[in-house]
C-alpha cells in the first residue's frame, strides 16, 4: 500500500479531483447540485431585505372558507370582488383560481331545471304554464352565475385569469391532440423563433372560454421545482405548440405597466419596453430573490375585503392578487426561506422581482470563472500544501476556503450573482483529503485527531462489552496514550484480560501502557506476571447440563428441566439455549429459556444466580395483556431455567422492511399496546433496556406481546463491562451508549425508534460501523421523517420527535404521555385522512 501510494505524486492526487469535479460541474451532477442548492438556500436567507412593491394579496382564508362556505367559492363572490377592487381603482387584478371547463358552476340543481323548461317548451297549453316557464326561466339566470363573474370579468377590463400546463407526458388525449387556436389563446402567446431553452408542456388546461374571451390577460400557473423539492425560480415563458406562453406573474407585470406580450423581444433573458428586463438562466427560467420568510406584499382576509373593512386607498393603483391562502387548503411550496409558500405568494415575489428589477442572475460566464478558481485551488493542495506541516496546511485551506466563500457571499448579497460556490470548495476540500492521505499512507504523518481517537475508544468500549477484548484493544493501540482516559480504559481491559486467565495477553496491554511512562505501578505489576506465565485458557465448550439434555433428545429419552418436558430446541438466545417444553400437571406447552454460564467468571456465578432468579421474579409479577407471562423460574442440571408463555405468530422485525411494512393505522395500534405495557412495567420497578422488533411479538390472533423484560438486566451483569451497557446498538438510548444510568425513559427511546422504523421502513440513525452508529444516536438529529414520507401526519412526527430526543429529560416522563399524544393525534387525524396504506 505505501509503494503504491509513494508512486501518485500530490500533483495528480489533487487533479484527479478537480478534473472529476470539474466534470461535474459541466454536467450538472446531481449530487453535486444538492450540495450546490443547500450553500444557495444559505446565500438567500442573508440576502432577505425590505421592499417596496406594488403587489397586494386578498387571501381566501380560514375564516373567509367558514363563513363563505368551502372552494370553490361560488363565482358570485368572486364577481363582487372584481366589481370592489374595481370601484377601488386597483390597476391590474389577478384572480389566481383556474376556472377550467371541468369546474363550471351549473351544478344538479341547474341541469334538472333546464330539464323541466324543455319538457314545458315542448308543451306550453295554458296560461299557468307560461307562468311557471317565466318563473323558470329566472330562476335559471339566478342560479347560473357564470355569466355574473364573466360580466364583472368584462367590466373590470384589467382582470388576469392564471391557464395551467401538463410538464410530463401523462396528458388525456383530447388535451393534446391539436394545438389551441382560440383567439384569446393567440393574443397571449408568441410564436417561437426557435431560439433559447424553455420548459416545454405536454397539454394545456384552459380557463372556461366565457371568462377568457374577457379577461385582459392569461398566464400559466405553473410552479416549478428544482430536482430536490424547492422552489427557487419561475418559468417566465413555457413553450407549448410552437408557441410561448407567458407566466401569470409576467402578464400581471406586463399588464401593470401598459405592455403586451407582443412587444417582448428574446435575447439572452427577456426585455420589453418600459425598462422591463428578466435575466434568464440557461434553462429559461427566472431566479427568484426571496425577500424574506414572510410575504413581501400587504396581505388582506377576502371576507374583511368583502365587508368593507380595508380602506379603498390600499389597493387604488395596485396588483392585487386573489388567491388560497388557508392551511391546508391547496398547494404549499418549499422555499429557500420557508417550507410553506402557497401559490399565490410565489407569484407576488415573481411580480416583484421583475418589476423592482430584484433580480439573482447567473450569467453564462460564470462557468468560466469557476473553472480557472479550481485549477488555482488545484495549484494549492498539489504543490504548497505537501511542502508546508499538516497544521499549517490546514490553516492554509480553510483560510483560503474561507476566504472563497465570503466571496461568493458577498456577489449573492450585493449584486445578486449566483457563483456555484460549492465546487470549488469540493476541489480544494477533497484534495486536501487526497494529498493528507496520500501523506499518512507514506508515514509522512503521526498525528491522530481527536475525533478519531473518541471514535476508537467508542468501539473498543462496545467490543469490550460484548467480550471481545482482543478486538477492543486493538481499537484502543489507535487512541493517544497521552490521554489519561485512554490508559485507564486500557488498563481496566488489562484487568479483563486476568479475570479470564490470560496473562500473556494482559502483560501485553500493560507494556503498551507503560512505553509511555509508568502508571499505577504498573512496572512492578509486569515483573510479577512475567515469572508467573500464562494460564491456559480453557476452551468454551456446551455446559454439562445443555449436552446431556442434547444426548438424551437423540437417544429419544424424555429429558426434563424441573417438571417440565424437554421435547426439542427452539433456538438460541442471549442467555442460552431456548428449548420447547410441556407442563405435564396442566398439559401446556412452554418457551423454556436457560441461562449460559459460558462466559462467566466462576467468582460470578452465584452473584449471576441470585440476580436471574431476582429479575425473573420481578418480571414474573408482570401481569398486563401485552407482556408475556412468565409461569415459573427455577433450576436443575446445573441449568437456571424460566418457562414462559409459547407465543405464536411473528416478531416485528419481519415488517421493518420497506415493501413489508404495516397499514399506518396497525402501527399506531402497535405502539399504543407496548405504550402500555411499558408504562405498566415501569409503574412497577422493572426496565427492560433492550426493546426492539425482535422482542415485540404479533401474534397470529393479533394480539402484542413485548418479550425478555429483565433479560437485559441479567445479561448487563453477566458479562465484564466498562462504562457500556448491552442492549441492541440502533435501537439503545443515549444514556445507554454513555454507559448512564437509564430508567423508563429510556425504553421510549427505543420504542421512539421502533416506531420510526415500522412508519418508514428504515431507522432514524444509521452508521457505516458501530461507532459511527453510536456517535450519530449520542449527537446528531435523526432522518427528518418528511423528508422520508411528506404524507406522515405532522402530530405524528411530533410524537417520534419527542421520543428520539438526546436528553432524557425532555422525552415523555413516562408511558401514559405517549399514550395520551397518541389519542390526541388519533382525534385530530379523525377529521382528516390518514396516509394511505403502506
Amino acid at each position: 500500500m505505501k509503494t503504491a501510494a509513494r508512486k501518485i505524486p500530490d500533483w495528480a492526487a489533487g487533479g484527479v479531483v478537480a478534473l472529476l469535479v470539474m466534470l461535474a460541474l459541466a454536467f450538472d451532477w446531481s449530487s453535486f447540485m444538492k450540495l450546490e442548492y443547500l450553500t444557495y438556500d444559505l446565500r438567500s436567507t442573508l440576502r432577505q431585505k425590505k421592499v417596496s412593491t406594488p403587489v397586494v394579496i386578498v387571501g381566501v382564508d380560514e375564516v373567509t372558507i367558514e363563513k363563505l362556505g368551502p372552494l370553490p367559492l361560488p363565482r358570485t363572490y368572486m364577481a363582487e370582488m372584481v366589481r370592489k377592487l374595481r370601484e377601488y381603482e386597483a390597476k391590474t387584478i389577478g384572480v389566481g383560481f383556474i376556472y377550467s371547463k371541468s369546474e363550471s358552476e351549473n351544478d344538479r340543481g341547474l341541469s334538472a331545471l333546464r330539464e323541466i323548461m324543455g319538457k314545458i317548451d315542448k308543451d306550453p297549453t295554458t296560461p299557468r304554464v307560461a307562468g311557471i316557464q317565466k318563473a323558470l326561466v329566472e330562476a335559471e339566470h339566478s342560479l347560473n352565475t357564470d355569466p355574473v363573474f364573466a360580466g364583472a370579468i368584462e367590466n373590470s377590463k384589467n382582470v388576469v385569469l392564471p391557464l395551467s400546463f401538463y410538464l410530463t407526458d401523462n396528458v388525456a388525449a383530447e388535451e393534446d391532440a391539436k394545438p389551441p387556436t382560440a383567439d384569446y389563446v393567440m393574443k397571449n402567446s408568441v410564436k417561437t423563433d426557435g431560439k433559447g431553452t424553455f420548459l416545454t408542456a405536454r397539454g394545456i388546461v384552459l380557463p372556461i372560454r366565457e371568462f377568457a374571451d374577457k379577461a385582459h390577460a392569461l398566464g400559466h400557473l405553473n410552479i416549478v421545482p428544482d430536482s430536490d423539492g424547492i422552489v427557487r425560480s419561475e418559468p417566465p415563458l413555457i413553450l407549448y405548440k410552437d408557441r410561448l406562453f407567458p407566466s401569470f406573474a409576467f402578464q400581471l407585470a406586463l399588464a401593470y405597466k401598459g405592455l403586451g406580450i407582443s412587444e417582448i423581444t428574446i435575447i439572452g433573458g427577456i426585455k420589453a419596453a418600459k425598462a422591463l428586463t428578466i435575466p434568464l438562466d440557461k434553462s429559461g427560467r427566472m431566479l427568484i430573490s426571496y425577500t424574506g420568510k414572510a410575504s413581501s406584499s400587504p396581505y388582506y382576509s377576502f371576507l374583511d375585503v368583502m365587508n368593507g373593512k380595508i380602506p379603498a386607498a390600499m389597493f387604488k393603483d395596485k396588483i392585487v392578487l386573489v388567491g388560497l391562502t388557508a392551511d391546508g387548503g391547496g398547494a404549499v411550496n418549499k422555499t429557500p426561506l420557508r417550507s410553506n409558500y402557497n401559490n399565490i405568494e410565489i407569484v407576488a415575489q415573481a411580480v416583484e422581482n421583475i418589476l423592482n428589477s430584484n433580480h439573482i442572475t447567473r450569467p453564462w460566464w460564470l462557468t468560466y470563472v469557476e473553472l480557472p478558481v479550481m485549477l488555482l485551488f488545484w495549484g494549492i493542495i498539489a504543490f504548497l500544501i505537501p511542502r508546508v506541516k499538516t497544521v499549517a496546511g490546514a490553516v492554509i485551506a480553510g483560510v483560503v476556503l474561507i476566504a472563497w466563500g465570503i466571496i461568493c457571499i458577498y456577489l449573492f448579497y450585493s449584486q445578486g450573482l449566483w457563483v456555484k460556490m460549492s465546487y470549488p470548495a469540493l476541489v480544494l476540500f477533497f484534495g486536501y483529503i487526497a494529498v493528507v492521505s496520500r501523506q499518512l499512507l507514506l508515514g509522512e504523518d503521526k498525528t491522530t485527531s481527536a475525533d478519531t481517537s473518541e471514535t476508537n475508544k467508542m468501539l473498543g468500549l462496545s467490543l469490550q462489552g460484548q467480550g471481545q477484548l482482543d478486538a477492543a484493544f486493538e481499537k484502543f493501540r489507535k487512541c493517544r496514550l497521552e490521554d489519561a482516559t485512554t490508559r485507564e480504559l486500557l488498563y481496566n481491559l488489562g484487568q479483563d484480560f486476568e479475570q479470564k486467565g490470560m496473562q500473556s495477553k494482559a502483560q501485553a496491554v500493560y507494556e503498551h501502557i507503560i512505553s509511555a511512562g509508568d502508571y499505577k505501578g504498573l512496572s512492578d505489576k509486569l515483573k510479577k506476571l512475567k515469572t508467573t506465565g500464562e494460564k491456559a485458557a480453557p476452551a468454551v465448550q456446551p455446559q454439562e447440563s445443555e449436552a446431556t439434555i442434547m444426548m438424551m433428545e437423540g437417544t429419544g429419552t424424555k429429558s426434563t428441566l424441573g417438571r417440565y418436558e424437554v421435547l426439542r430446541e427452539l433456538g438460541r438466545g442471549a442467555m442460552g439455549v431456548v428449548f420447547l417444553g410441556k407442563d405435564p400437571k396442566i398439559n401446556r406447552d412452554v418457551a423454556i429459556k436457560t441461562l449460559s454460564y459460558d462466559e462467566i467468571d466462576s467468582e460470578q456465578i452465584v452473584e449471576i444466580k441470585t440476580r436471574f432468579f431476582r429479575e425473573a421474579e420481578a418480571a414474573g409479577k408482570l401481569s398486563h395483556p401485552n407482556i408475556v407471562r412468565v409461569y415459573d423460574v427455577g433450576e436443575d442440571k446445573n441449568v437456571a431455567y424460566m418457562a414462559m408463555e409459547l407465543l405464536e405468530g411473528t416478531d416485528l422485525a419481519r415488517y421493518c422492511a420497506k415493501d413489508s411494512r404495516l397499514p399506518f393505522g396497525e402501527v399506531l395500534r402497535v405502539v399504543t399496546r407496548v405504550g402500555e405495557a411499558l408504562d405498566y412495567a415501569h409503574q412497577n420497578g422493572v426496565v427492560h433496556r433492550d426493546i426492539k422488533p425482535a422482542n415485540i411479538m404479533l401474534l397470529n390472533n393479533k394480539e402484542l406481546r413485548v418479550t425478555d423484560f429483565g433479560i437485559a438486566r441479567v445479561m448487563e451483569s453477566s458479562k465484564t463491562q466498562t462504562g457500556m451497557v448491552l442492549g441492541t446498538p440502533s435501537y439503545m438510548s443515549p444514556e445507554q451508549i454513555a454507559g448512564r444510568k437509564v430508567d423508563g425513559r429510556s425504553d421510549l427511546f427505543s420504542l421512539g425508534v421502533v416506531f420510526f422504523e415500522l412508519l418508514l421502513g428504515e431507522r432514524p440513525f444509521k452508521g457505516d460501523s458501530i461507532a459511527t452508529l453510536m456517535y450519530n444516536i449520542t449527537s446528531t438529529p435523526p432522518t427528518p421523517i418528511k423528508k422520508i414520507e411528506p404524507r406522515i401526519p405532522n402530530c405524528v412526527v411530533e410524537i417520534i420527535d419527542k421520543l428520539l430526543q438526546k436528553n432524557a429529560e425532555d422525552r415523555y416522563s413516562r408511558g401514559k404521555d405517549l399514550l395520551d399524544a397518541i389519542n390526541k393525534c388519533k382525534k385530530t387525524l379523525v377529521k382528516r385522512p390518514a396516509p394511505p396504506a403502506q
